[in-house]
Formats: C-alpha cells, sequence, structure tokens
C-alpha cells in the first residue's frame, strides 16, 4: 500500500508517523517551504497526548512546552478583571495538558519521519483522478505519481477537499466570529502566562512562550467570511484593538508574517461523509473543530491514529467507515462544546462580562476545575479498540 498526505502540519506529520508504525509507505505533500518558523500555540490535551506517547515523543513535547502559570484578564482600559492559574487546570487534567508553539510541534514531528517518509515541500496537489483501482495524482511541480490512496489533510481551506468533495462554502459553519494569533517580542516579561483583555464582542491577550517572546491570540464578533490581504488584516485589527493599551498595543505594533500567521473566519468544517472513493479527510479538512473548543491538534493526532490502525487492518473501504465511526461522535461532540463555549468567550454584553469575571474564577479554582474539564474537554478515545 502507498499513500499521499496532502498536508504537512500537524494531522498529516502525525499520520505520517502512524503509518511509518505501521511499515505502510507514504508521501507527504506540503504547501510552505521547509524549516518556516513563527506561527501560534497550540494544545495537547489527552487525545493528542495518548498519541504522543505511543510515538514516543511526549518527552520532546514536554521539552518544548510554554510555561504553565498565571492567567490575567483585564477590561480593555487595563482594569483587573479576573484571575486564575494554569496550573490548576493542568492538575485537573491528571498532568496530560500542555501548550507548545505550533513550529516546534511540527520540528519534533518532523524529525521523527522525515529519515523514513518523504516530504516534498512547496508542492500541492493540482489535479487527482481515482480509477477505483488507484488515485492518479498531478503536483503543482507538473510531476505525475499514483497511490492507493490520498489523505486530505490540508487544513480548514482545504484545496483537496474542493476538489473531490465540492466547494469550500458547502461544508462551511461559520460561528460568527474572526480570529487572528501570530508571534512578537517582548519589550517586558508579561508577569504572568497569559496576559488578556476584553470588551464587549472582542477578546485579546498574549502567551508568553518563554523565550523573550509571545504568541497572541485575538478574536471578536464579525459576520463576515471573505479573506482580506496584508493592508486589510491590519486594517481591521487597528479598528477592532488600535486603542488598546499594553500589552496589546505593542502586539499590533509588531511585523506580522502573515504566511506563518493566521487570520480568518471562526468556522467549523461540516462534511456528511469523510471519504468518497479511495480520497479520505482527516483533521481541519473533514471537520474543524476551532480554536474555542482547545481541542483541535489533540483530535486530528487521535483521527490519525486511528485512520492508520484501520488502513492496518483491513481494506480501504473497512478502513475509512471504521475510522469515521470511531471518531464522529468525539467531532460531534467537541464541535457542539466550540459552539457553546464561543457565547462565552467572546461576552456580548457589560452584564455577561461581569458574570463571566464572577463565574470562570470559581469554575477554574482548585475545587471545580476538574468538574469544569470534564464539561468542556474531550474524554479519552479508546486507540487502540
Amino acid at each position: 500500500m502507498r499513500i499521499l498526505i496532502a498536508g504537512g502540519g500537524p494531522a498529516g506529520l502525525t499520520l505520517a508517523a502512524c503509518l511509518k508504525r505501521h511499515g505502510i509507505d507514504c508521501v507527504v505533500v506540503e504547501r510552505a517551504e521547509k524549516g518556516r518558523t513563527g506561527g501560534y500555540s497550540i494544545g495537547l490535551h489527552v487525545n493528542g497526548w495518548n498519541v504522543a506517547e505511543r510515538l514516543g515523543l511526549i518527552g520532546e513535547f514536554k521539552a518544548s512546552a510554554m510555561p504553565l502559570g498565571p492567567a490575567l484578564h483585564r477590561d480593555r482600559n487595563g482594569r483587573k478583571l479576573f484571575s486564575y492559574d494554569y496550573r490548576t487546570l493542568f492538575k485537573a487534567s491528571g498532568g496530560r495538558m500542555l501548550a507548545i508553539m505550533r513550529h516546534a510541534f511540527q520540528d519534533i514531528l518532523t524529525r521523527h519521519v522525515e529519515g523514513d517518509v518523504a516530504i516534498r515541500y512547496q508542492t500541492t496537489v493540482a489535479a487527482i483522478h481515482d480509477d477505483g483501482d488507484g488515485v492518479d495524482v498531478t503536483f503543482s511541480d507538473g510531476s505525475k505519481d499514483r497511490f492507493d490512496i490520498v489523505v486530505g489533510a490540508d487544513g480548514y481551506r482545504s484545496t483537496l477537499r474542493a476538489m473531490v468533495f465540492g466547494p469550500h462554502e458547502d461544508f462551511l459553519r461559520p460561528l460568527g466570529y474572526r480570529a487572528s494569533a501570530w508571534r512578537v517580542p517582548l519589550k517586558a516579561p508579561l508577569g504572568a502566562s497569559f496576559v488578556g483583555m476584553m470588551d464587549v464582542d472582542h477578546q485579546g491577550g498574549l502567551y508568553a512562550v518563554g523565550d523573550g517572546t509571545a504568541a497572541t491570540l485575538f478574536c471578536w464578533r464579525d459576520e463576515r467570511t471573505e479573506r482580506l490581504d496584508a493592508d486589510g488584516r491590519r486594517d481591521v485589527l487597528q479598528q477592532h484593538f488600535g486603542a488598546w493599551p499594553e500589552p496589546v498595543a505593542s502586539a499590533l505594533r509588531s511585523a506580522i508574517d502573515w504566511d506563518t500567521s493566521f487570520f480568518d473566519t471562526v468556522s467549523q468544517i461540516e462534511v456528511p461523509k469523510w471519504s468518497r472513493g479511495r480520497i479520505v479527510l482527516l483533521g481541519d479538512s473533514a471537520w474543524c473543530l476551532t480554536f474555542l473548543a482547545g481541542q483541535g491538534t489533540s483530535t486530528a493526532m487521535a483521527g490519525a491514529y486511528v485512520l492508520a490502525a484501520e488502513l492496518a487492518r483491513g481494506s480501504h473501504v473497512q478502513a475509512f467507515d471504521a475510522y469515521e465511526a470511531r471518531l464522529r461522535p468525539l467531532v460531534t461532540r467537541m464541535q457542539a462544546v466550540s459552539r457553546k463555549i464561543g457565547g462565552h468567550y467572546i461576552p456580548q454584553s457589560r452584564l455577561g462580562m461581569r458574570v463571566q469575571s464572577w463565574i470562570l474564577p470559581i469554575m477554574l479554582s482548585r475545587p471545580f476545575a476538574k468538574l469544569a474539564s470534564g464539561l468542556f474537554s474531550a474524554p479519552a478515545l479508546e486507540l487502540d479498540a
């Protein structure tokens, strides 16, 4: 069996690592150039943690993790609203939680697979044809190849999904927000693991990376879904956050490399069936939980692990059906959680801000953190079923 993985992000590289574990040959194509740095932070939770343990990578992820500590939330004028401590959440999760910069995560996975897996950078799928017995692929550099199976792991705006399953808009479920994230140098220490600011319809803040830089995350209520160029993105961020004080002010003045940063509609992807013929979708290409659930990377890793195990077990038809049957309930649950969290994460009124400032510190305190974690976190998936 020979498999093409379109997309060298967390989902694609984890799948490559899992296929390698089963002795299955695969090729990865990735649009970005090799060694691209920057980007934003991602979370690793129980399902991703369990996959990382099975791949023998959890030690490296822990060594590259961002620091856990206090989180401070202020209003847009800098007045304190509330605080909590990520270390409490860490204990509530049984110690199976960490935050890591996306490029560090990518580097670890890449080192793990690159000796055994061909990774073709700055390459995409230009054309694809499934004739029932195999899949003929033409790449962006003009070369052609044939594979037994093709996996679309090329993200929320998946080009491969559009080629095979239909237009992006057919599967898009906007949640009514936009978000942006990038990395910035710090002029002075944040004094906490996270410093955030909140206003009606707005949330923004910086996460300490631990190396003199911070990862930003800004989110605001916005029904529009069209894509914007670099100048348009700057204008929107200034419009919504330009009057906010430090540390937001410095973050907005920083240089932003949009090739390694994020700016897009906060939307879920809903595909009725994740496979068609010999082609299957994985991760954000198939479902996209959004950052609101905080479980996107971990669920993609679990999906990769399950898909590889099922492919090693039987025919692609049986494997695709079993993979979807095992993952779909978890994805459906976490998409519902994401939609629910959105209404709390972005306050809709001054009253909502006050209520959130009162309730969140209680929910995230030591007596209640485990209960809150159970309500909003993904349950552990049985990986070796």
